[in-house]
């Protein structure tokens, strides 16, 4: 497998997660610590604490109407053996196909037993809720 088909099927995984809300999957692609450089503020959440993050995420889309993520990835880069740079671009659904909202992200990966996200730069996704008049 290539390096861009692995890195392609780890947000083929990442993705299906969050579409079945499995909180405990999508936790596990993560590294022990993930660190989140912000506008507001760099801020690093050890797994359990991530946990509750994405269950606490996952309950806010609900609210927003989406009942179906989808994500494409733009870019792939190995930044070093076992380190990679990627771009993804997400889609929030509602019903009926309806566009809910729609942002992009950078994550920072490792691969050690298998790739995991490290670092994730989430301004576009807050920047589009609050488009939305909807404080993430």
């Amino acid at each position: 497998m290539t390096f861009q088909d692995e890195i392609a099927a780890f947000f083929v995984d990442y993705i299906d997660a969050f579409a079945r809300s499995d909180v405990d999957a999508l936790s596990d692609l993560w590294d022990p610590v993930g660190l989140f450089p912000s506008p507001t503020g760099n801020f690093a959440m050890d797994r359990p604490a991530f946990r509750a993050h994405c269950a606490t995420l996952m309950e806010f889309y609900r609210r927003q109407g989406v009942v179906r993520p989808e994500g494409g990835l733009l870019s792939a880069i190995e930044l070093f053996p076992n380190v990679a740079q990627a771009r993804m671009a997400y889609r929030m659904r509602g019903e009926g196909e309806a566009l809910i909202a729609r942002w992009e992200h950078v994550y920072v990966l490792r691969r050690t037993d298998q790739w995991r996200v490290s670092l994730t730069i989430a301004d576009d996704e807050m920047a589009a809720w609050a488009a939305r008049g909807a404080q993430l």
